[in-house]
C-alpha cells in the first residue's frame, strides 16, 4: 500500500464554466501578460481550440493558474465565461507551488518563473538564495539597463547548486565591488565566469586591480565563445574564468604583486 493512500486529499478539482469577470489573472507569481500575445490569440482565436483554463477558487475569486492570456483575449472577445477546471483548498503558497511543479513537468516554466514560484510558495531554497541576492544589493526581475537587476536565475541558480551558496556570496559580492559600472558584468556568461573562478582561484585585491578591466575581458572571452547561447555552457565558464586569470595576472604583474595561483599548489 502506498503511504499516501491513508491521507485526505485537501485539493479538489472539477471543470465549470466560470465568469471571466470574477477572474484574477494576475497572480503574483507568474510571467505578467503580455499584450502583444493576448492580441495574437484574439485575433487567431478559435474556439475549438481554446481547451480549459485552470483556476484557483480562493477568497472569493478564481485566481488563473494557467490561461491568463488566453481569459484576457476572451474579454476583448466579448466571452463572458470559460471552461476551467477549478482547484479549490489550496492557500496562496500552495497555489503557487501547484503552479511551478505542473508547468515544470509540462517543460514550460521559464527559471524566472520558477524562482517567483518558489519564493511565493515559501520554499527554503528559493529563499535562501534570495537573500543571498539581496544582501549583495541586487534584486531578480527583467532589466537590461539595470545593473543590479538580474534576469539571469538560470546562472543564479547553477551557481548555488553546482558551487555552493557560499560561492553564490562571493560571487556577486566580487562582481559589486568590482564592476557595477558595467552593465553586462551581472549576466549570465560573468557571473558564471567569475563564479567558475572563484572556485578556482583565491582573490586578492580583485576590485583594484580588475575594476576598469572588465571591457577587456568580456571582449577576450567574446573572441572565443561560439554563440551567446552557449555562455552558460562548462566550456564557456572556462573561457570566461582564462580571460579574468590572464587579465588579473598582468595587472598583478605590473603592480609588483604575485601572479594567481591556484589555491593549495606552490
Amino acid at each position: 500500500m502506498n503511504a499516501n493512500d491513508n491521507k485526505t486529499k485537501a485539493t479538489s478539482q472539477n471543470i465549470q464554466y466560470i465568469a471571466i469577470a470574477d477572474m484574477e489573472p494576475e497572480s503574483g507569481y507568474q510571467r505578467a501578460t503580455n499584450p502583444a500575445q493576448v492580441s495574437s490569440i484574439a485575433s487567431k482565436f478559435n474556439e475549438t481550440r481554446l481547451g480549459t483554463l485552470t483556476v484557483s477558487a480562493r477568497g472569493g475569486r478564481y485566481h488563473v493558474v494557467d490561461g491568463a492570456h488566453r481569459a484576457k483575449a476572451l474579454r476583448i472577445l466579448g466571452y463572458t465565461h470559460a471552461p476551467c477546471v477549478v482547484l479549490t483548498g489550496l492557500t496562496f503558497e500552495q497555489e503557487a507551488d501547484y503552479f511551478r511543479r505542473q508547468s515544470e513537468d509540462r517543460r514550460l516554466i521559464k527559471p524566472m518563473e520558477f524562482f517567483k514560484a518558489g519564493l511565493a510558495s515559501g520554499d527554503e531554497r528559493c529563499h535562501s538564495i534570495n537573500q543571498i541576492i539581496k544582501s549583495n544589493g541586487f534584486r531578480v526581475g527583467s532589466g537590461k539597463r539595470d545593473f543590479f537587476r538580474i534576469s539571469a536565475v538560470k546562472a543564479l541558480l547553477t551557481i548555488a547548486d553546482e558551487y555552493g551558496e557560499g560561492t553564490l556570496n562571493a560571487t556577486l559580492g566580487l562582481i559589486a565591488r568590482a564592476w557595477s559600472t558595467y552593465r553586462k558584468a551581472s549576466q549570465s556568461e560573468t557571473l558564471l565566469g567569475v563564479a567558475e573562478f572563484l572556485s578556482r582561484y583565491a582573490t586578492i585585491n580583485f576590485a583594484e586591480l580588475m575594476g576598469k578591466r572588465f571591457p577587456a575581458v568580456f571582449r577576450d572571452y567574446a573572441k572565443t565563445a561560439r554563440t551567446r547561447a552557449s555562455a552558460g555552457s562548462k566550456a564557456a565558464r572556462e573561457k570566461f574564468c582564462s580571460a579574468i586569470v590572464y587579465h588579473y595576472n598582468r595587472s598583478s604583474a605590473t603592480r609588483g604583486g604575485m601572479l594567481m595561483r591556484r589555491e593549495g599548489q606552490a
